[in-house]
């Protein structure tokens, strides 16, 4: 198992380490309810291709996990846990666009939802940040990063720092 995007934690406590295996092509979440102390592993999150999860997590304590596609639809992918992410429901295709690579979300300090991926089909040439306000139903504004001819932005991590300042 691999992991990309960083752990998750809820207000209970429980920690959440999005892991994944490019073999079987497939998500899982490694769960801790004392401080990391002991792991468990989820269920997995199934669909072809659903790899690298980050997890945001709703005012109604529902989490969603979004995740790299590497399959032929060339969308992200999402999923959503009822139970702390114990266990996920099936893996669909968001509109956003994506060519197979990674990509990671935070919750910011407003509620607003941001994704930082690669919003192009063909290629990683072009880097874009979308923002929700209503926790990931819709993604109503997309900005660009970086958007060349030529190149390769991938890989993206994001944080939003104690004064605001989101850090990508």
């Amino acid at each position: 198992w691999q992991l990309r995007c960083k752990p998750t934690v809820l207000p209970s406590g429980r920690i959440l380490l999005p892991l994944y295996t490019d073999t079987f092509s497939i998500s899982i979440m490694a769960i801790s309810d004392d401080d990391g102390e002991t792991w468990t592993a989820s269920k997995p999150l199934l669909g072809f291709g659903a790899i690298q999860p980050t997890v945001l997590r709703r005012d109604s304590g529902e989490l969603v996990a979004y995740m790299r596609e590497n399959g032929v639809e060339q969308r992200i992918r999402t999923a959503s846990s009822q139970d702390e992410g114990l266990s996920w429901g099936p893996v669909t295709a968001t509109t956003l666009p994506n060519p197979g690579s990674g990509l990671d979300g935070v919750r910011l300090a407003n509620g607003h939802w941001l994704l930082v991926y690669n919003d192009a089909t063909d290629g990683r040439n072009s880097l874009a940040v979308s923002i929700s306000e209503d926790e990931g139903r819709t993604w109503k504004w997309t900005r660009h990063l970086e958007r060349q001819e030529q190149g390769s932005f991938h890989y993206p991590a994001v944080i939003q720092g104690g004064d605001g300042t989101i850090h990508v």
